[in-house]
């Protein structure tokens, strides 16, 4: 991958702050008046914006290591956002939030905890990678095989069986593949892409009171 490429992908990743701000403004602007759904939404947005603006200037400053566990969180928006399409009141779930009721402490509309592997299990179902995702990025959360490598270089001499390793102390991420750099990127692109869909369905069944009845 070029450096190109990646100041491409940073470019769109950066673009999601104003999606998101035109998709609060439509939303907030509605003449259907404002619900609990309205206030979870705008965190999650709020949320959204400041994790891509932080895996940005992390990558723009050579310190990946830093940049790569924002996917979790940002993945975790996702997740408990999605969760308010799987109760029967959400915004009865929002309130419940407010008042310091946890969402993996609530119930879907099946009766079941909402806990994060049961959200990762049903995302999956429309997005498959994210259970890839899920479980990669638990490698950045806690100190793993990720960190090492991220850490060290190896290169096997030619024409012999000798293996050199080079590793490195301090700040930068020189022995971090461009290749990496953009899977990240694309991971957070595409995660935010996701959590615009929702705000969209959430604009436009506030904006259909007949559908509006069903969210109450």
């Amino acid at each position: 991958m070029t450096k190109i490429t990646i100041e491409e992908k940073l470019d769109q990743l950066g673009s999601m702050e104003k999606i998101q701000l035109g998709l609060a403004k439509e939303m907030l602007s509605s003449v259907n008046g404002i619900y609990f759904m309205d206030y979870l939404t705008t965190g999650v947005i709020n949320r959204c914006i400041d994790l891509n603006y932080g895996f940005i200037t992390l990558i723009k400053s050579k310190n990946y290591i830093a940049a790569a566990h924002l996917a979790r969180p940002q993945l975790d928006n996702y997740l408990r956002y999605n969760a308010a399409w799987l109760v029967s009141d959400p915004h009865q779930f929002v309130k419940n939030i407010l008042d310091g009721i946890a969402v993996n402490k609530q119930k879907d509309r099946n009766g079941k905890l909402m806990r994060d592997a049961y959200l990762v299990d049903l995302a999956s179902i429309e997005y498959p990678w994210i259970r890839t995702v899920y479980s990669q990025t638990s490698g950045f959360i806690h100190l793993s095989d990720k960190h090492i490598m991220t850490s060290i270089e190896t290169t096997l001499e030619e024409g012999k069986d000798i293996l050199n390793i080079k590793s490195k102390i301090g700040k930068g991420d020189k022995f971090v593949p461009e290749e990496s750099k953009y899977e990240a990127l694309e991971c957070m692109i595409e995660i935010s892409n996701c959590i615009n869909k929702l705000i969209e369905g959430w604009i436009w069944s506030k904006n259909n009171p007949d559908q509006l009845s069903m969210l109450r």
